[in-house]
């Protein structure tokens, strides 16, 4: 009588079990740079919100905000955003990065206004048009795949 195979061999399973282990190593790096990102984008959130009160400071009374709480910005911190966001001369927007876990820890994220469409020049002064937002950081280059492609430079970096 002849036998009918049932099932896999040891070998086929062995070979699938090769390839889901390869897929795991490359997925899992990816992953955490992924989630990395995303808790970036919470401190991107958080300076992009200081931006309009900065622009309206600015607009309102013909100088730069002296702080952060006169730009009418949260400076309370979150879980991914250190508490102390400041605004400094010419309307920069420094926000430090917290608890992502990654070597982006530490870092600033900054916005700057600038009086070009380029986002090279800072304003020379508060009377001057806001022409756009420059977006840097403080991080080494290593760590610019954590930050939003905008930000992957020094500020005033260009476009």
């Amino acid at each position: 009588m002849k036998r009918v195979q049932q099932g896999f061999t040891l070998i086929e399973l062995m070979i699938v079990v090769a390839i889901i282990g390869i897929l795991a190593a490359v997925a899992l790096p990816a992953y955490q740079d992924y989630t990395t990102r995303a808790k970036i984008s919470e401190v991107m959130a958080a300076a992009s919100s200081c931006k309009t009160g900065v622009a309206e400071f600015i607009q309102t009374n013909a100088a730069f905000p002296p702080d952060a709480n006169s730009a009418g910005c949260d400076v309370t911190g979150s879980k991914y955003v250190a508490a102390g966001m400041t605004v400094g001369g010419a309307g920069l927007i420094t926000v430090t990065v917290q608890g992502t876990g990654s070597a982006a820890d530490t870092t600033s994220l900054q916005l700057q206004p600038t009086s070009d469409a380029g986002r090279t020049t800072a304003l020379a002064n508060a009377t001057t048009a806001i022409a756009g937002w420059s977006c840097g950081t403080t991080a080494a280059a290593a760590s610019y795949k954590f930050f939003p492609a905008s930000c992957r430079q020094a500020i005033l970096g260009g476009l």
